[in-house]
Protein backbone atom coordinates (compact mmCIF):
# COMPACT_ATOMS: atom_id res chain seq x y z
CA UNK A 1 0.00 0.00 0.00
CA UNK A 2 1.35 3.41 -0.96
CA UNK A 3 0.57 6.31 1.37
CA UNK A 4 0.46 9.89 0.21
CA UNK A 5 0.86 12.68 2.73
CA UNK A 6 0.63 16.44 2.66
CA UNK A 7 1.23 19.06 5.31
CA UNK A 8 -1.10 22.06 5.36
CA UNK A 9 -0.91 25.43 7.13
CA UNK A 10 -2.70 27.07 9.00
CA UNK A 11 -4.78 24.89 11.30
CA UNK A 12 -8.46 24.51 12.02
CA UNK A 13 -9.95 26.72 14.70
CA UNK A 14 -6.87 28.88 15.22
CA UNK A 15 -6.56 32.63 15.24
CA UNK A 16 -4.75 34.43 12.45
CA UNK A 17 -1.38 34.70 14.22
CA UNK A 18 -1.32 31.12 15.51
CA UNK A 19 -0.17 28.31 13.25
CA UNK A 20 0.20 24.59 13.60
CA UNK A 21 0.77 21.66 11.31
CA UNK A 22 -2.01 19.68 9.63
CA UNK A 23 -0.93 16.29 8.25
CA UNK A 24 -3.12 14.33 5.83
CA UNK A 25 -2.26 10.82 4.68
CA UNK A 26 -4.10 8.62 2.18
CA UNK A 27 -3.53 5.94 -0.44
CA UNK A 28 -3.88 8.45 -3.32
CA UNK A 29 -4.00 12.22 -3.80
CA UNK A 30 -4.96 14.31 -6.82
CA UNK A 31 -4.22 18.04 -6.76
CA UNK A 32 -5.51 20.65 -9.20
CA UNK A 33 -4.03 24.15 -9.16
CA UNK A 34 -6.67 25.22 -11.66
CA UNK A 35 -9.55 24.10 -9.39
CA UNK A 36 -7.69 25.00 -6.16
CA UNK A 37 -8.36 21.53 -4.71
CA UNK A 38 -6.56 18.49 -3.38
CA UNK A 39 -8.55 15.23 -3.25
CA UNK A 40 -7.41 12.42 -0.96
CA UNK A 41 -8.86 8.92 -1.40
CA UNK A 42 -8.77 5.63 0.54
CA UNK A 43 -7.70 5.36 4.16
CA UNK A 44 -7.67 9.13 4.64
CA UNK A 45 -6.43 10.39 7.98
CA UNK A 46 -6.00 14.02 9.02
CA UNK A 47 -4.13 14.86 12.23
CA UNK A 48 -3.95 18.32 13.73
CA UNK A 49 -2.87 18.45 17.36
CA UNK A 50 -5.67 16.60 19.27
CA UNK A 51 -8.01 16.56 16.25
CA UNK A 52 -8.02 13.33 14.22
CA UNK A 53 -10.38 12.81 11.24
CA UNK A 54 -10.73 9.58 9.25
CA UNK A 55 -12.80 9.31 6.03
CA UNK A 56 -13.02 7.56 2.68
CA UNK A 57 -12.48 10.82 0.75
CA UNK A 58 -11.25 14.24 1.86
CA UNK A 59 -11.27 17.34 -0.34
CA UNK A 60 -9.28 20.43 0.55
CA UNK A 61 -10.53 23.66 -1.08
CA UNK A 62 -7.95 26.44 -1.28
CA UNK A 63 -8.22 30.17 -1.94
CA UNK A 64 -5.62 32.72 -2.89
CA UNK A 65 -3.89 34.13 0.16
CA UNK A 66 -3.89 37.90 0.20
CA UNK A 67 -0.49 39.20 1.30
CA UNK A 68 -0.55 41.38 4.40
CA UNK A 69 1.08 44.75 4.17
CA UNK A 70 3.31 46.05 6.90
CA UNK A 71 5.49 49.04 7.64
CA UNK A 72 8.64 46.95 7.15
CA UNK A 73 10.45 46.80 3.84
CA UNK A 74 8.86 44.04 1.74
CA UNK A 75 6.61 41.17 2.87
CA UNK A 76 7.91 38.55 5.26
CA UNK A 77 7.83 34.86 4.33
CA UNK A 78 4.45 34.40 6.05
CA UNK A 79 3.03 37.45 4.24
CA UNK A 80 3.89 36.36 0.70
CA UNK A 81 1.15 35.44 -1.74
CA UNK A 82 0.13 31.79 -1.83
CA UNK A 83 -2.84 29.56 -1.05
CA UNK A 84 -4.67 28.93 2.18
CA UNK A 85 -7.39 26.52 3.22
CA UNK A 86 -10.97 27.68 2.64
CA UNK A 87 -12.92 24.44 3.33
CA UNK A 88 -12.14 20.83 4.23
CA UNK A 89 -14.78 18.28 3.22
CA UNK A 90 -14.75 14.69 4.51
CA UNK A 91 -17.02 12.08 2.88
CA UNK A 92 -17.87 8.47 3.68
CA UNK A 93 -17.43 6.73 7.05
CA UNK A 94 -16.29 9.95 8.74
CA UNK A 95 -14.88 9.49 12.25
CA UNK A 96 -13.76 12.48 14.30
CA UNK A 97 -11.84 12.45 17.58
CA UNK A 98 -11.00 15.65 19.45
CA UNK A 99 -9.71 15.07 22.97
CA UNK A 100 -12.41 13.12 24.81
CA UNK A 101 -15.11 13.93 22.19
CA UNK A 102 -16.02 11.53 19.39
CA UNK A 103 -18.27 11.92 16.33
CA UNK A 104 -19.34 9.82 13.36
CA UNK A 105 -21.26 10.82 10.23
CA UNK A 106 -21.22 10.37 6.46
CA UNK A 107 -20.31 13.98 5.57
CA UNK A 108 -18.44 16.73 7.42
CA UNK A 109 -17.61 20.21 6.14
CA UNK A 110 -15.17 22.51 7.93
CA UNK A 111 -15.57 26.20 7.11
CA UNK A 112 -12.29 27.85 8.11
CA UNK A 113 -13.46 31.46 7.91
CA UNK A 114 -16.73 30.73 9.77
CA UNK A 115 -14.84 28.52 12.26
CA UNK A 116 -17.54 25.85 12.17
CA UNK A 117 -17.96 22.19 11.27
CA UNK A 118 -21.24 20.94 9.76
CA UNK A 119 -22.01 17.21 10.19
CA UNK A 120 -24.63 15.45 8.01
CA UNK A 121 -25.55 11.88 7.19
CA UNK A 122 -26.69 10.37 10.50
CA UNK A 123 -24.31 12.36 12.74
CA UNK A 124 -23.75 11.13 16.29
CA UNK A 125 -21.54 12.86 18.88
CA UNK A 126 -20.37 11.45 22.25
CA UNK A 127 -18.88 13.57 25.01
CA UNK A 128 -18.66 13.10 28.80
CA UNK A 129 -21.42 10.50 29.04
CA UNK A 130 -23.74 12.31 26.63
CA UNK A 131 -24.79 11.03 23.20
CA UNK A 132 -26.39 13.48 20.74
CA UNK A 133 -27.84 12.66 17.31
CA UNK A 134 -29.91 14.47 14.67
CA UNK A 135 -30.15 15.14 10.96
CA UNK A 136 -27.66 18.03 10.93
CA UNK A 137 -25.21 19.26 13.58
CA UNK A 138 -23.23 22.48 13.46
CA UNK A 139 -20.30 22.97 15.80
CA UNK A 140 -19.20 26.59 16.26
CA UNK A 141 -15.57 26.14 17.31
CA UNK A 142 -14.76 29.69 18.43
CA UNK A 143 -17.95 29.96 20.50
CA UNK A 144 -17.68 26.41 21.90
CA UNK A 145 -21.36 25.70 21.13
CA UNK A 146 -23.37 23.41 18.87
CA UNK A 147 -26.80 23.26 17.27
CA UNK A 148 -28.71 20.12 16.26
CA UNK A 149 -31.50 20.21 13.67
CA UNK A 150 -34.11 17.57 12.86
CA UNK A 151 -34.95 14.43 14.83
CA UNK A 152 -32.79 15.54 17.75
CA UNK A 153 -32.12 12.90 20.36
CA UNK A 154 -30.00 13.29 23.50
CA UNK A 155 -29.07 10.46 25.87
CA UNK A 156 -27.44 11.45 29.15
CA UNK A 157 -25.81 8.72 31.19
CA UNK A 158 -25.73 9.60 34.85
CA UNK A 159 -23.23 7.91 37.09
CA UNK A 160 -24.00 7.04 40.68
CA UNK A 161 -21.75 8.67 43.22
CA UNK A 162 -20.19 6.36 45.75
CA UNK A 163 -19.20 7.44 49.22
Amino acid sequence: MVAVGIILFPVLGRGEGQKSTTVITSKTMTASSQKNTAIFRENVKMVQEELIVHSDVMIIYFKEKIPQTSSTVGPTLSQKKGKEIRFIEAKGHVKIKNGESRAICQHALYDKQGEKIILRGSPVVWQAGTRVSGLKMTMFLKENRSTVEGDTRVIIEETEETE
